[in-house]
């Protein structure tokens, strides 16, 4: 398991770099669409499977436009959701309108609901990423001029990808009590510690390094720290909630999108609003 993990790491994190560092943040933007477009396929087979009546069939074109969302919000930054939802709805209702015509199927509501918590709970907040990379401010880095949207979602990754391993690390050494036994056996409350004491010091000084105040700068760790586990357990919930293990498998010793990206798709917004609040 662990070798799988280290694996996968050694492989997708200097890819991911290689799309945050591309200038002008379209690369990132069209990966986010990527891992977006793979979420749904994810999400919508494990919901397929569901032992539910009516089987739910979350609706393909919400979910369709939920995975370029991304990249669209790169490409018409003006780009809002409500411009975006109104015509993804109503193109949503024609395609329920003409399968409930053709074939009697009476489940068009399921289809759009889930159709949007899909779009919304995956493509949108995937955006955030698209947001939080499109500041094309220059500000130096090891004497090189990049842009300081990459350095934010630097931050962003960093805090992630420390705090998940120090919880993954300190739940197997010493984790004991159970912090959500119904919903994810695994996770401890020492985990969970260490994983919020690493974001919150790495939020607290690189945000300082990157111009924040040190209220701001904390507050951005602890938020990103919390809400990132958040993001896992809520995951985990839905995965219990159709009775699927893990959402994929494209990601050997992590599962799928779904599974390594639930914590990004909670603390992206958070982070984002941050560096907007402090301007």
């Amino acid at each position: 398991m662990l070798r799988a993990r280290l694996l996968t790491a050694l492989v997708g994190i200097p890819l991911m770099l290689t799309a945050i560092f591309a200038p002008g943040g379209g690369l990132f933007a069209f990966a986010l669409s990527l891992l977006a477009a793979i979420g749904m396929l994810e999400y919508q087979r494990a919901y397929a499977q569901a032992d539910w009546f009516p089987k739910p069939c979350p609706n393909p074109l919400l979910l369709i436009g939920g995975a370029g969302l991304p990249f669209l919000l790169w490409m018409f930054p003006e780009l809002n959701l409500v411009l975006f939802l109104l015509p993804a709805l109503a193109l949503a209702m024609l395609y329920e309108l003409g399968v409930a015509w053709r074939t009697g199927r009476q489940a068009a509501a399921p289809n759009i609901g889930y159709g949007i918590f899909g779009m919304l709970y995956i493509g949108w907040l995937f955006s955030f990423g698209t947001l939080l990379r499109n500041d094309s401010a220059p500000i130096l880095l090891w004497g090189q001029q990049v842009e300081r949207g990459t350095l934010w979602t630097l931050w962003l990754f960093a805090m992630l990808w420390s705090g998940d391993s120090a919880a993954y690390f300190v739940g197997k050494a010493i984790g004991k009590h159970r912090i959500a036994r119904t919903i994810s056996p695994t996770k401890t409350i020492e985990g969970f510690v260490a994983n919020l004491a690493f974001c919150a010091l790495i939020g607290w000084q690189g945000g300082i390094w990157l111009g924040l105040s040190s209220g701001w700068a904390i507050a951005a760790g602890v938020g990103v720290g919390i809400l990132g586990q958040l993001g896992d357990l809520f995951e985990s919930a839905l995965k219990r909630s159709v009775g699927v293990k893990d959402f994929g498998g494209v990601l050997p010793g992590h599962g799928g999108v779904l599974d390594r990206f639930d914590s990004f798709l909670f603390s992206a917004p958070w982070l984002w609003w941050v560096v907007q609040a402090a301007g």
